[in-house]
């Protein structure tokens, strides 16, 4: 359990230091864009490897590695730093379907048709007072 709690934290010390780099938020708004045009799902692991090949060979991350050691020394393993990646991407996916929803949500909103007038409290006295 312990392991995995450190794992866990690793992992999100990782993702923080590839947005610190912009190149992880980069990653993140192309699945976020994948998630809103309703791209095929699949496409989060391969686009989630690609980025995280291309951060392991181009990328120098010797800037951050005071900030967060440990998990500047993991990100230099390469197979590490792709499922990052797919996190990442993934993460991205899922806030883009989101978004997609959220608009079409409010899309349909504003163009509902306004609900009738209650009638007022003075028209309801002077029916009632008809009818007695």
């Amino acid at each position: 359990m312990i392991k995995l709690v450190r794992f866990v934290g690793l992992i999100i010390q990782s993702i923080i230091i590839e947005f610190i780099h912009v190149f992880g938020l980069v990653a993140f708004l192309i699945a976020a864009a994948l998630g809103y045009f309703r791209l095929p799902s699949w496409l989060v692991v391969v686009v989630g490897a690609v980025c995280g090949v291309i951060a392991d060979k181009f990328i120098d991350q010797s800037e951050v590695v005071g900030l967060l050691e440990r998990a500047a020394s993991a990100n230099q393993r390469g197979g590490f730093l792709v499922i990052v990646y797919i996190i990442i991407v993934g993460f991205g996916y899922v806030a883009g379907a989101y978004a997609r929803h959220w608009v079409a949500q409010r899309k349909a909103i504003a163009s509902a048709p306004p609900a009738p007038a209650a009638p007022s409290k003075a028209a309801q006295k002077r029916k009632r007072g008809r009818g007695a």
